[in-house]
């Protein structure tokens, strides 16, 4: 009720300066003549102005709620204990160098038998081995003593190994968890394609049971397993069942699944890290490619980021070898922060965010790793819960432009379909291709 009397009074205000100069002219039917067009004008600019007032306050509740989500890691004490589902102890997630986190003094090698023998060493500990045959990799995971707890340590006694091992890093999703307003409004796009794509994400589990999954397939396999320990690690299910709404979900009328014919594979890698923050050891992550590699999928969505890791780096380019298109979300950590990933490394197709106004999700990371922008800012999106809510981050963007690509696909190779959308993207922001929307907007 407070925007309508403004609505109304503004005008009026407008209308008793006008009146003077209109009845100088001492003709009744100029002013009925004039004050028609004059009273449009001026309830339109009105309208805009308490619109401007409203997208301003709309967008203060977001700066609000989003505050103390720019950099989630920060918040998290230097030391946490991560729980599996009974409560015991699984491991220490501690922060490590530039801003990470990782599994406490865990590290991960790849290389042949021979080179696995020499993890061998006093103060190593080889803690799991395994064969991640879709991948052709062999990956061991070991605990080092205390000062071994750093690269440059193990590099002086591996020398020639040091290169390819790195932490147990632990990614983070990227959408940005309560959003400002209880209710969503109503989404709308079209289906993409109805052919029987087969697509991959890494991700929370997705709450399958939801009724915008009623007609999809989806498929799941869970990689939470902990070393001694029965119970595995808690599962989250709000960010999974976001993004694979946003590919297979039937939300409503207007908005049926993008991938109507897909089957939709999904990794289930991510824990419960507290109330609001979920995280995914590398550990985990590679298990989920790797079954995710032997699915004959044609495109990975990974609405994930974390730092530059060696071993991953040498899984995403064996992805990439595969001919399978790898779709991620840039991150929100801001327009200042550094590249993170995987979506900074070659190959990758890096996405971010814009709102309905087109206008560049705020705290949207920015460099040359961006491709392409999609909607991802108040996006409705299906909650685990059964109902509907809306959410924002690069996360609920990457799997629009996930969805398109598998599409393209199915007739053309994967340069040509990573052309077909930059010809089809809308330029935004500086011309050509820039750090901040990439090749432009994609309205799917």
């Amino acid at each position: 009720m407070k925007h309508s009397r403004k609505i109304h009074w503004l005008p009026a205000l407008a209308l008793a300066s006008l009146a003077t100069p209109v009845l100088a002219l001492g003709t009744g039917s100029v002013l009925e003549g004039a004050a028609g067009p004059v009273t449009r004008q001026v309830e339109q600019s009105a309208e805009r102005l308490v619109e401007r007032r409203m997208a301003r306050q709309v967008g203060d509740r977001v700066e609000t709620a989003t505050k103390t989500l720019r950099n989630p890691l920060e918040n998290l004490p230097p030391e946490l204990p991560v729980l599996t589902e009974q409560g015991e102890v699984a491991f220490t997630e501690v922060a490590v160098e530039d801003g990470g986190r990782a599994v406490e003094r865990q590290w991960l090698f790849t290389g042949t038998d021979e080179e696995i023998a020499r993890l061998d060493q006093p103060g190593i500990t080889l803690l799991k081995r395994q064969d991640l045959g879709g991948l052709g990799l062999n990956l061991v995971r070991f605990r080092v003593s205390p000062e071994l707890d750093s690269r440059e340590a193990l590099r002086s006694i591996l020398p020639k190994l040091a290169d390819r091992l790195d932490r147990n890093h632990i990614y983070s999703p990227q959408a940005d968890g309560p959003p400002p307003e209880p209710q969503a409004r109503s989404p709308q796009w079209q289906s993409l394609c109805s052919v029987p794509v087969r697509v991959g994400m890494v991700d929370t589990s997705i709450a399958s049971g939801h009724p915008a999954f009623r007609q999809a397939r989806v498929v799941q396999s869970r990689f939470l397993d902990v070393d001694g320990v029965k119970s595995q690690l808690s599962q989250p299910r709000a960010h999974g069942t976001a993004v694979a709404s946003l590919m297979v979900g039937d939300l409503s009328g207007d908005s049926p699944a993008r991938l109507p014919g897909a089957t939709l594979f999904n990794a289930s890698v991510f824990f419960d890290r507290n109330r609001n923050l979920s995280g995914a050891t590398l550990g985990h992550l590679l298990q989920g490619l790797n079954w995710l590699s032997e699915q004959d999928i044609s495109a990975l969505n990974i609405s994930l980021t974390g730092p530059d890791n060696r071993v991953l780096a040498t899984v995403i380019r064996n992805l990439l070898d595969r001919d399978i298109v790898l779709v991620a979300a840039v991150g929100n950590q801001g327009p200042a922060a550094p590249p993170l990933y995987p979506a900074a490394y070659p190959g990758v197709v890096g996405v971010t965010a814009v709102d309905d106004s087109h206008e560049l999700y705020r705290w949207a990371n920015r460099g040359k790793q961006v491709m392409f922008a999609a909607r991802g800012v108040l996006v409705p999106v299906a909650a685990p819960d059964g109902g509907m809510t809306s959410d924002s981050g690069t996360s609920l963007a990457a799997p629009v432009v996930t969805a398109a690509l598998a599409c393209r696909l199915t007739s053309l190779g994967k340069e040509d379909a990573i052309q077909a959308l930059i010809g089809e993207a809308r330029d935004l922001g500086e011309r050509g291709r820039d750090p901040a929307f990439g090749h432009g907007f994609l309205d799917y």
